[in-house]
């Protein structure tokens, strides 16, 4: 029935343009942000969702940074444990050089300056070598890094065992750390036998380190891939699929079309009734 006074049509209308409006002015927002969810009554389990997930992001992308800054760390003490075998196995070969009767006072006593000043460049690697002020070979070294987004979740890099002071590789004061280790054919016979030793226990620190290194490199691995799984799984969550967006814009546009077509007409049926009773 079509009355002067009121419409049901009209009304009805006039709701259906409100709504598409609503629709269209949601999806040209998404459009024009490629969120799917931006702001909680989008989608307030999804938002919920979506922030814990890009927490857990920020937390593991800074966790591959804390990796990255401890595999430097652990390549530095590699580089100074690689530096202090060569020293050793040059000290080696001047104790065998020294433990031999054809030599004279003056020769014996150069190649013992030479095994000194070895001796000096052997202690300076325990007490210099650092990272970010932090000394690494001196046997005091121990750090954790957080490797994933619960702060529990950590790596261990202990490098107390590792003393490349003299002392620290089993050189003793009274022989192959002594100011006389190589002046004599006896004390050479004694530092290379202690010399042995600290190649050893440089090669052991070298293997300790390079399983740290191992370690790291493996979680850092791991750590890449939950990233891009967890930006994905928010990326499903919180952005908008363009085409399917694409899609229902264009369809709002036409329904907000077509219900402001059909509001002209009703209104164009109810002034064509007014002028019958005039």
């Amino acid at each position: 029935m079509v009355s002067v006074y009121s419409s049901t049509s009209g009304v009805g209308s006039t709701s259906q343009i409100n709504r598409n409006d609503r629709t269209q002015n949601q999806h040209s927002n998404q459009l024009a942000s490629g969120k799917k969810i931006s702001k909680a009554s989008d989608d307030a389990a999804g938002l919920a969702i979506s922030a814990i997930l890009g927490s857990d992001v920020a937390a593991l992308k800074q966790s591959s940074s804390n990796l990255v800054q401890g595999t430097a760390l652990l390549q530095i003490a590699d580089g100074a444990l690689d530096q202090a075998g060569n020293i050793l196995q040059r000290m080696k070969s001047l104790s065998t050089q020294a433990n031999s009767g054809a030599l004279d006072t003056s020769s014996q006593s150069a190649i013992n300056q030479e095994y000194q000043s070895l001796l000096g460049e052997l202690n300076n690697l325990g007490s210099t070598t650092e990272f970010n002020g932090q000394r690494l070979l001196d046997g005091t070294f121990n750090a954790n890094f957080q490797s994933g987004a619960d702060g529990t979740n950590t790596l261990s890099a202990d490098l107390t065992s590792i003393d490349l002071s003299s002392a620290g590789l089993g050189l003793t004061g009274a022989v192959g750390a002594s100011a006389t280790a190589l002046s004599t054919q006896a004390s050479a016979a004694a530092t290379s036998a202690e010399l042995d030793n600290a190649i050893a226990n440089v090669a052991n620190a070298r293997s300790q380190v390079g399983a740290t290194l191992s370690t790291f490199s493996t979680r850092g691995s791991v750590l890449e891939t939950d990233t891009e799984n967890l930006i994905a799984d928010q990326s499903a969550i919180q952005d908008v699929d363009i085409g399917e967006a694409s899609k229902n814009f264009k369809s709002s546009n036409l329904l907000s079309d077509a219900s402001i077509a059909a509001e002209a007409q009703t209104n164009r049926l109810r002034s064509s009734v007014l002028q019958l009773v005039r």
